[in-house]
């Protein structure tokens, strides 16, 4: 006769053996994109776009509707000061190029795990932000309409943008940055040639931490258009595109 102990051991064993098999069989994640940076690219040109995620660093394609993708360099990522959730451990770097005529596009990253979801990209020329910009006096000059790729690149920065406005001028100013994966809280202040607050705006919608503001110049001068993170943080991650128009 088998001994008590024993056949109590022998007995668990069977009683847990799938739940053990079933946890061999667990699937690992498949891949996730989280970010990309720009978040978009112009119509008929080559960008450098950098997509970050979790589990892209097998990548063996890059699938674009609208245009095309070569994959220049894949590997791990750093994770300065945030969840890998939020901003992703693994990144590819790729090549795309929009066909002339694209108007909506989104990519799909194939792995041998599987494919993530589309990922919506921005079709826009924008213009890179130029530093130093972090004050009235050093402000960055531009022309209505106009859209900034942009980063809140350490804790504290200040983007200030300098615009020429006439009394009665109706200027919309809206950050895409949280609503696209960044980490970036932005919060949009616009000043008059005095210094008065003129509008200012944190989140302007509760699906995302995105700032917009909508103001009629009161009279014909310089305004300034200033961005910050809402938390004083910043980095490397913390981009945005600003459409001012």
């Amino acid at each position: 006769m088998m001994p008590r102990a024993l056949l109590y051991f022998c007995c668990t064993l069977v009683l847990f053996a799938p739940t053990l098999a079933q946890e061999k069989k667990k699937p690992s994640p498949g891949p996730r994109v989280v970010l990309t940076i720009p978040f978009g690219a112009a119509p008929g040109k080559s960008t450098k776009l950098t997509i970050r995620g979790k589990n892209l660093d097998s990548a063996s394609e890059v699938k674009v509707t609208g245009g095309s993708a070569r994959i220049l360099s894949k590997g791990k990522a750093g994770v300065p000061d945030k969840n890998p959730d939020q901003v992703g451990d693994t990144q590819i770097v790729i090549e795309l190029k929009l066909d002339a005529k694209t108007v909506a596009a989104s990519l799909v990253v194939v792995t041998p795990t599987g494919a993530t979801k589309p990922h919506v990209l921005r079709v826009e020329t924008a213009t890179a932000e130029q530093e130093p910009n972090d004050g009235f006096n050093a402000a960055q000059m531009i022309a209505l309409p106009i859209v900034v790729d942009g980063t809140i690149s350490r804790a504290r920065d200040v983007d200030v943008f300098h615009l020429q406005g006439k009394k009665g001028q109706r200027v919309f100013a809206e950050v895409h940055a949280s609503r696209h994966g960044s980490p970036l809280d932005a919060v949009l202040a616009l000043y008059d040639g005095k210094g008065q607050l003129l509008a200012s705006n944190d989140d302007f919608t509760k699906e995302h931490r995105d700032a917009r503001i909508e103001v009629v110049l009161p009279a014909d001068g310089d305004y300034y258009l200033s961005l910050i993170d809402a938390h004083d943080t910043g980095g490397p991650l913390h981009v945005y595109r600003l459409a001012i128009k």
